[in-house]
């Protein structure tokens, strides 16, 4: 099953470049969990985004580990930031994080793994605030391929 994602360029207030690949769906409350996880890359850009080969291992990551995690844990996949020599996955779901931590870590040593509760999808609520501001303005691009919140850190 293919996901829809739409691609939204922005830039902090610093102005240094985010990337954000945002789904369009509506909030599913009985996923009162968010799971963000961190996947550090080298950069070597002024934009501090990926180079092609940084681009691609996280495409295998998307491809190989996460989408078949979220399948597996029934977790659902919201949305992709990408700054500053890191990317974030933002998912929802139920339960700790543990489960999400085990199926994940053995891909990097690196990652990062933050969880919160949010029955009513704040974080999801500003992701989409941006994509709805980028798609008044125009910025918006067509839907892309497929492809902050932060409490603690798991390791």
């Amino acid at each position: 099953m293919s996901i829809s994602w739409q691609v939204v360029e922005a830039q902090r207030d610093d102005g240094q470049a985010v990337m954000f690949r945002i789904r369009e769906l509506a909030a599913q409350p009985e996923l009162a969990r968010i799971f963000v996880v961190e996947l550090p890359f080298e950069t070597t850009e002024m934009s501090k985004l990926p180079s092609a080969v940084a681009y691609r291992r996280l495409q295998q990551f998307e491809d190989d580990w996460l989408a078949p995690a979220a399948a597996a844990l029934g977790l659902a996949w919201v949305g992709v930031r990408i700054e500053d020599g890191s990317s974030f996955f933002y998912l929802y779901g139920t339960g700790d994080a543990t489960a999400v931590v085990a199926r994940l870590s053995p891909f990097d040593a690196a990652l990062g793994f933050y969880d919160d509760d949010d029955a009513e999808w704040a974080e999801y609520a500003t992701l989409r605030g941006l994509l709805d501001a980028a798609q008044e303005q125009g910025r918006a691009a067509a839907p892309g391929p497929k492809p902050k919140k932060k409490t603690h850190r798991r390791k």
